[in-house]
């Protein structure tokens, strides 16, 4: 099924480049935002890669929230900043979702090597964090949590009881 809107699509029938030879365009998540020429199509895939990178900032900074439990004030408070941060991370995956759908493969490639960019970061910053705390407190607490109750950066579909 495909939807026009200003002339711009905003799913194609199967993934595809958008400015390929059919010089279609494609609409970037809100009405106006028309993908319609070339350099638009390069700015827009810069974007929605920093975009992929910006995700896993977002849940780096929720993993930060959780850690620091001796900042906050109260348990209440605690848990609203861990909330509000969750619920900004969801509305901004359902924007990369809703990128996704759009069904160019240009868009889908930089958001995947965003993503994965943005993983091999924090998780790097994660690890290093981790060993100076561990050399600091010569605790015995594993780099990599195994833990099956910490969801403190996972997503709905992958969480278990």
């Amino acid at each position: 099924m495909m939807m026009m809107m200003d002339k711009c699509m905003a799913m194609q029938n199967g993934f595809q480049f958008a400015m390929g030879e059919s010089q279609q365009c494609i609409l970037f998540l809100f009405p106006g935002l028309n993908i319609d020429t070339r350099m638009k199509y390069a700015l827009f895939i810069i974007i929605v890669f920093c975009m992929g990178i910006f995700n896993e900032i977002i849940i780096y900074s929720r993993h930060l929230l959780v850690q620091r439990t001796n900042v906050w004030s109260s348990v209440f408070i605690q848990q609203l900043c861990i909330s509000l941060s969750y619920g900004i991370h969801m509305l901004f995956a359902y924007c990369l979702m809703l990128l996704v759908m759009t069904y160019d493969i240009g868009i889908f490639i930089a958001l995947i090597f965003g993503l994965i960019l943005g993983h091999f970061i924090f998780g790097i910053i994660r690890i290093r964090t981790r060993t100076q705390t561990h050399s600091l407190t010569t605790e015995t607490t594993p780099l990599i949590n195994t833990s099956s109750h910490d969801h403190s950066f996972s997503t709905p579909c992958c969480q278990t009881e």
